[in-house]
């Protein structure tokens, strides 16, 4: 019994001896191995593709080609601080090495949801789901509401309107802009030509109900298009201003 117990405990101590064996032999192996091949994989986001493989792609060959380049030589949270730093529309980066010989990288990417549009010089930015601004994509541009607004304090509120917006289906795919100055807020609609003044932020669940009823109204009656502008600022009630 002893024997066997004895017998037992060494082949423990050899199996895991091997074990260790077994994974500093492939450490070093791996070492010395180079990279075949580079697979960059996308995530679209609704339908969207701000970032694009080539430019992923493009982000990384600038510091190594990974083609030809050894294991050891190749730093994975490196990697990913190139395509980070290069493209500011990624997300999360995920980079890790395959069985295949080929360094995978695999990117999410952010969400706009607005374009704020400042005139002027200064250049279009989106916002993200989070509120925070990103560049303008070369390789796409997003179908979201335009945010026209002059100061930085203009465009967050216009945000907070669009985020409350693109919540609904209904009112996502009527809204084609907003434009804020200072805590006036008017809807630019892709249906009839009239801007509608949306009145306060906390009752535009309301306000938007009463604009419902207003269009179905209008829309019934066939004179939707002779109205320039809409108010739903004064609570409870529309007031519809026509063209004269």
């Amino acid at each position: 019994m002893k024997l066997r117990r004895i017998l037992h405990v060494s082949l423990s101590v050899l199996l895991l001896s091997g074990s260790a064996a077994l994974v500093g032999f492939a450490r070093v192996e791996r070492g010395g191995l180079r990279y075949v091949d580079l697979e960059v994989a996308v995530e679209e986001v609704d339908g969207m593709y701000l970032v694009d493989g080539e430019s992923v792609r493009n982000a990384i060959a600038v510091h190594d080609s990974i083609r030809g380049t050894f294991y050891a030589d190749v730093s994975l949270a490196q990697v990913e601080s190139w395509v980070r730093e290069a493209l500011p529309a990624v997300r999360d980066v995920e980079v890790y090495p395959g069985l295949d010989r080929t360094l995978h990288v695999h990117v999410t990417q952010r969400r706009p949801v607005a374009r704020w549009h400042r005139g002027g010089s200064a250049a279009d930015v989106y916002f993200d789901e989070a509120g925070e601004t990103m560049p303008l994509s070369s390789v796409f541009t997003a179908r979201v509401p335009v945010i026209h607004a002059e100061t930085e304090e203009d465009a967050d509120l216009g945000f907070a309107f669009v985020e409350r917006l693109v919540q609904s289906a209904q009112w996502r795919a009527f809204t084609d802009g907003l434009v804020v100055r200072g805590t006036t807020v008017e809807l630019l609609p892709r249906l009839g030509g009239a801007r509608i003044e949306l009145g306060d932020l906390a009752h535009l669940s309301q306000n938007l109900m009463h604009l419902d009823a207003f269009y179905r109204e209008q829309i019934a009656r066939g004179n939707l298009n002779d109205y320039k502008k809409i108010s739903l600022k004064y609570e409870g009630q529309i007031v519809a201003q026509r063209h004269y």
